[in-house]
């Protein structure tokens, strides 16, 4: 893949968006089936079409420091803003498919990015003004996080870490000693280092502000750790996604691996309300998977069996009421078990083939999911009352959702080849939708393929 670089950059702002209105008469008539007041549901539901790809494919969102929230266009090779009335500003990266990757709130106010296949780290003020910081070629920049000490710190997966000022000074790039590690995600810990995965190195790295480097070896061969984040108990916990375990890594260094049954996926992990973690189990046919797990800060492992068969856990999340509730993609259900492994189940009332996929606790005190193949947002109470919310573009695809900073749930619509799809959605706790629409369409570019590891 070539590295192209442009000393021109262009900023792009997105023209207002047209907007289409479902009839205030329909929505109406949905509240009232649902047992609302006429007067509380008689409000439209509008979707902002504006000018970018059907295949723009939306993938990291953040909460920017301005109140709005930012996302990254892979195929559409844009950094996007949309504010909490549904208004879409989008920005163009001027290097040509750059793929922006990772984004997160830097030390400075604004937000900063990776570009995998552009191999550069872009930094994005909240007027939209881009910045583009070349890396050496070949880089491909994947993760990327504030360090301690007011920097920039990213994995390239190249082989190395990088740390770059706020002034897009790029100080140095710190080889991994391991050949061909491939390092993956990256946090902080809580002894101010920067802790990384070694995806194909099959170790845990540390390394201070210095840029001094420690690889810890994983203890089973060719587990392949991804994503990393700092523990309850000042540990780094992290999946290994080939080898059937969850591991732990003291600041010290000290690795402890917790398997659990074999032919088994960790999917997700989570801080539940007890400081103990909490994942889901999944499992290819024939596996031994459709379990919760617990992990406790001592690490004793235990497993609880999911009472549907089959059920395809995904997400987990911890709840409002003090239990842990999981999404059941296969089940078509809704999952709560407490603290002492005591399940819960709620079918959602769509189609049995809705898919129920991420799950997050509202500012309702409710949970809140997308039903991927259901084509709808759903609210479920802690009593297990489920209400569903039909999405106004069919076939969407809805995936990723979030709490945004205006107390509404924001979501990605991922369909990449259905017109009218592939838009940012918001939905109040109320149930009243907006959707922003990106029209523009752009070939999919071939490509590195990495997998999210969560």
């Amino acid at each position: 893949m070539q590295n192209r670089f442009q000393d021109l950059l262009r900023l792009v702002i997105a023209q207002l968006a047209q907007v289409r209105t479902v009839p205030p008469a329909c929505a109406v008539a949905a509240g009232v089936a649902l047992g609302w007041p006429a007067g509380a549901v008689a409000q439209v539901v509008t979707e902002f079409n504006i000018p970018t790809t059907v295949t723009s494919d939306p993938y990291r969102i953040a909460a920017g420091p301005d109140g709005a929230l930012w996302f990254t266009e892979q195929f559409a090779n844009k950094i996007a803003r949309i504010d909490t009335m549904g208004n879409i500003t989008e920005f163009a990266i001027s290097t040509v498919d750059s793929r922006p990757w990772g984004i997160t709130n830097g030390p400075d106010g604004a937000l900063w990015f990776a570009e995998n296949s552009g191999t550069k780290i872009g930094r994005i003020d909240t007027a939209g003004n881009i910045t583009e910081f070349a890396l050496p070629i070949g880089d491909f920049p994947l993760d990327i996080t504030t360090g301690p000490d007011g920097a920039l710190w990213f994995t390239a997966f190249s082989g190395k870490i990088g740390r770059m000022t706020t002034a897009g000074v790029l100080t140095n790039e710190f080889s991994i000693p391991t050949v061909n590690s491939q390092p993956w995600g990256i946090a902080v810990g809580p002894d101010n280092a920067l802790w990384f995965t070694e995806s194909s190195g099959n170790k845990i790295g540390r390394i201070d502000t210095a840029g001094n480097i420690t690889e810890f070896a994983l203890p089973t061969a060719g587990s392949s750790p991804r994503s990393i984040t700092a523990g309850p108990d000042g540990a780094l916990w992290f999946g290994e996604a080939a080898a059937n375990r969850v591991g732990k890594i003291t600041t010290a260094g000290v690795i402890t691996e917790f398997a659990i049954l074999a032919n088994s996926n960790t999917q997700v992990i989570t801080v539940g309300p007890d400081n103990n973690l909490w994942f889901t189990v999944n499992s290819p046919a024939g596996g031994n998977g459709n379990r919760i797990g617990r992990i406790t800060t001592s690490g004793t492992v235990t497993e609880f069996v999911i009472p549907t068969a089959s059920s395809g856990s995904q997400g987990i999340t911890s709840g409002p009421d003090g239990a842990l509730w999981f999404t059941e993609s296969s089940a078509n259900k809704i999952g709560r078990v407490t603290t002492a492994g005591t399940f819960s189940e709620f079918p959602v009332p769509s189609r049995a083939t809705s898919w129920p996929f991420s799950l997050v606790t509202g500012p309702d005190n409710n949970l809140w999911f997308a039903e991927y193949f259901g084509d709808k947002i759903a609210q479920i109470t802690t009593a297990g009352v489920i209400t569903e919310f039909n999405i106004p573009t069919s076939s969407s695809f809805p995936r990723n959702i979030t709490s945004g900073p205006d107390g509404a749930l924001w979501f990605t619509e991922s369909a990449a080849t259905t017109i009218g799809a592939n838009k940012i959605g918001r939905v109040t706790t109320a149930g009243a939708f907006t959707e922003i629409h990106n029209s523009h369409r752009k070939q999919r570019s071939v490509g590195h393929s990495y997998g999210t590891g969560q």
